[in-house]
């Protein structure tokens, strides 16, 4: 295929989705439509959730908090389900309002979806571009961020954690940015080192990354400051209730040990944390060091690095990488700053369909399992030849 047959490919891929975005409620249509798509590429379980509800250890810790959230968890410390201790916005939520399993599941998705709008108006944001915000957040759609709503069949509710950072980088009002880090560190102790990227960002916003040195994490501003205020608040929180109720999480199956246990799955774990948009991570970085901003370089690859470790140590890799993605609303915002939109698009363009491309996996370091969100249609190949 020449070069200008994919020139034309290209360009009438970006004219179709000029025209599409030049419509009315084309950010509602297009959510819907990659809902769909989710389900589709990345299917969910769509039956059996009351047996679920029933055996799966997360769903059991889930309950339990929601009848005693003040309450020591009753679980083998190894498990994933004795960790829960303090993820307590989900199981309060349901508490306060007298939710059920199925009603929990029911505000999964629509947090899930929540989270494909609210990307597509951050990236819209940043770029003022619609076609590069329907890019990137097609891109968001086939990585584990875009769906883990939907498939989360453990009570796991990254995907609430994950839609309150992305709110805390979408809105700009003090009390919203404190509110929203403090209610994601809540619902999930990793949204805690994630908040290093939320901090960071309003920092680039406050400083700009043209003038952002390591001077400037010391001078005093409103917006990246409530994102470190609430940190504060949350790690009193978790004191208090050490303290007061003997509240503690279990240091089982974490650590060096896992770390070292996870050496045979660090490259596909790493991979599936943001799948093609590391191109995009890539790129920016080479555009930084060439623009000799190495402070911005450093920083934001200190805390990706730390992201990374953590992953690698709590056995669950996908799931806790994942808390890596604002690094991908991080770089969208520094390229811009010095690329056309017309070479963004292109990247982006690029980007989503790698992460079309490349199945959904989760991996995890416990006995290196690689778990393949099977799409429907291989679902109903499996289907149709067992009733064969």
């Amino acid at each position: 295929m020449s070069v200008i047959s994919l020139s034309r490919i290209y360009e009438n891929i970006i004219g179709r989705i000029e025209k599409f975005t030049a419509t009315r409620n084309w950010r509602i249509i297009s959510v819907l439509a990659l809902t769909f798509l989710s389900l589709c590429f990345a299917s969910p379980q769509f039956s059996g959730y009351e047996k679920t509800f029933k055996e799966v250890k997360g769903w059991q810790a889930f309950n339990q908090q929601k009848e005693h959230p003040f309450t020591p968890l009753d679980f083998n410390g190894a498990s994933n389900a004795a960790k829960r201790t303090f993820r307590l916005t989900v199981p309060l939520l349901a508490y306060v309002l007298h939710l059920n399993d199925y009603a929990i599941l029911v505000i999964e998705w629509l947090v899930n979806i929540l989270f494909l709008y609210f990307s597509i108006l951050l990236i819209e944001r940043i770029t003022n571009d619609r076609t590069l915000a329907l890019l990137g957040t097609i891109g968001l759609t086939f990585i584990y961020n875009g769906h883990a709503g939907f498939t989360d069949n453990n009570a796991w509710f990254d995907i609430v954690a994950y839609l309150f950072l992305l709110l805390a980088m979408l809105y700009s009002n003090v009390l919203l940015i404190f509110t929203f880090t403090f209610l994601a560190s809540w619902t999930d102790e990793r949204a805690v080192f994630t908040s290093q990227l939320i901090f960071l960002w309003w920092k680039f916003n406050e400083v700009k990354t043209t003038d952002f040195s390591f001077a400037s994490f010391f001078r005093v501003e409103k917006k990246s400051s409530a994102v470190l205020l609430a940190v504060l608040f949350y790690a009193l929180g978790r004191y208090l209730l050490y303290e007061y109720f003997n509240l503690h999480t279990s240091n089982k199956n974490i650590g060096l040990e896992v770390l070292m246990n996870a050496t045979d799955a660090m490259g596909l774990g790493l991979w599936s944390a943001l799948e093609g948009f590391w191109l995009l991570l890539i790129l920016c970085f080479i555009h930084l060091l060439k623009q000799r901003k190495y402070a911005v370089v450093l920083s934001m690859g200190a805390m990706m690095v730390v992201i990374m470790l953590i992953a690698y140590s709590v056995e669950d890799i996908t799931k806790s990488a994942g808390y890596m993605f604002p690094v991908i609303f991080i770089s969208v915002a520094i390229l811009f700053e010095k690329n056309s939109i017309n070479d963004l698009r292109k990247l982006l363009l690029l980007c989503a369909g790698v992460c079309f491309i490349f199945p959904s996996y989760y991996y995890a370091s416990h006995d290196h399992i690689a778990v393949w969100y099977k799409p429907v249609f291989i679902k109903a190949l499996d289907i149709l030849q067992v009733h064969l």
